[in-house]
């Protein structure tokens, strides 16, 4: 039996539009055009991959395909959102580097300490004349804030300051000042202190030991205040703002984890957006999160807007593995194609965002459709686009 494709579009029109009836004569005239209607989805599909059984025929001019193969749209909303990763760093870290010839008169600090402001952390000696940044007055010894390298996050390229007086490098991922320097002019001692509290980390310095410049000396960092960076497309700009709620997951933790977005900077090699997220601190995120640790997360943005479920032989040129473990949401845009048939009749290919997978009933949440659409469920070649649709 053959059903012409309009016919089908008008029993969908009274499926949906359909309003209380007065009359018997058009409550059994609806119940018969309801009878007609192609299986539902859920009863369309046999197979665990959710494949129609029946196969379509294909002419010069026509595909000719079952009713199982054709699948009213049938709206869900949902709320758009953009995906998150990145890796767990201290927003306050400094790695301190010889700018020029040093030797180590002392360490004051040991690995793993966690020090305060203004601590003295080690004392080191010139090894070669520099530039002073601050010429001494009268006094047996002075105190300097030491200018710094900075180290581009994006490329770790080191930028050199004008100045030579330098034994320290901010590490780019805070606005944190270098260590203080307490000087002594006629033997150039030099004291670090602790710009800020802090625990050291990687400490190479030991006493007697000479360094060459451009030499790591440690690491402070403050590891009660945490972020994450990650990257999004450029398109993303309109989307993303500072204040913005990022609910995260950690590696190897159950818990769910809150953020917030505190800066989105631009840049242009590659074009994208840096996106930092600072780690709410609350008893959850203090006793599990820690630096070092890998994070996935997600930013709501905009209005709630409406998709379509569909089953997966319905996605066409798509990988579909990546949302098929937790969150099931992709963490970049994932296009994939559908068929569509037109009120023409006709099939057109059309290219959609898959939004979200349901492991529950194995479908998936696409959008990019209109709500007056039908999908063809059938696997089609490239060559059934513009060919009519007969349902048999």
């Amino acid at each position: 039996m053959r059903f012409p494709i309009h016919a089908l579009y008008f029993m969908r029109f009274i499926f949906l539009q359909a309003t209380p009836l007065k009359k018997s004569g058009y409550l059994l005239s609806a119940i018969l055009l309801i009878a007609c209607q192609p299986t539902s989805p859920t009863e369309a599909v046999s197979s665990e991959n959710n494949e129609a059984v029946d196969i379509p025929l294909i002419s010069a001019d026509s595909v000719t395909i079952t009713p199982d193969h054709i699948l009213s749209i049938k709206p869900t909303r949902y709320q758009p959102s953009l995906g998150l990763q990145g890796r767990i760093e201290p927003i306050k870290q400094i790695n301190l580097i010889a700018a020029q010839p040093l030797k180590v008169e002392q360490v004051l600090v040991s690995e793993n300490q966690w020090v305060k402001k203004g601590t003295p952390l080690l004392i080191v000696r010139r090894q070669a004349p520099s530039n002073k940044v601050i010429s001494p007055d009268k006094s047996d010894s002075y105190e300097t804030d030491i200018s710094l390298n900075t180290i581009d996050s994006s490329n770790n390229k080191v930028t050199d300051s004008a100045n030579t007086n330098q034994i320290s490098t901010l590490n780019g991922k805070s606005n944190a000042t270098a260590p203080k320097a307490r000087s002594t002019p006629s033997n150039n001692l030099i004291t670090l202190r602790a710009s800020f509290s802090g625990r050291v980390k990687n400490l190479s310095a030991q006493v007697g030991q000479e360094i060459d410049a451009q030499t790591s000396l440690l690491t402070l960092s403050d590891e009660k205040q945490l972020h994450f960076v990650s990257t999004l497309p450029i398109e993303a700009e309109s989307q993303i703002s500072v204040g913005q709620t990022v609910n995260f997951t950690a590696e190897d933790r159950v818990d769910k984890f809150t953020g917030q977005v505190s800066k989105v900077q631009n840049i242009k090699q590659p074009i994208q957006l840096l996106v930092y997220v600072n780690v709410v601190n609350n008893e959850v995120s203090r006793n599990q999160i820690a630096s070092g640790m890998q994070v996935t997360g997600r930013v709501d943005y905009g209005q709630i807007e409406v998709g379509t479920v569909v089953p997966k032989n319905a996605l066409h040129n798509v990988n579909l593995t990546q949302i098929q473990v937790p969150p099931y949401k992709p963490l970049r845009s994932l296009r994939a194609d559908i068929w569509i048939i037109g009120q023409d009749q006709r099939l057109t290919r059309q290219s959609v965002e898959v939004i979200e997978y349901y492991p529950l009933t194995k479908q998936y949440l696409i959008a990019g459709i209109s709500n007056d659409s039908l999908i063809c469920l059938a696997n089609l070649p490239i060559e059934s686009k513009g060919k009519k649709v007969v349902v048999s």
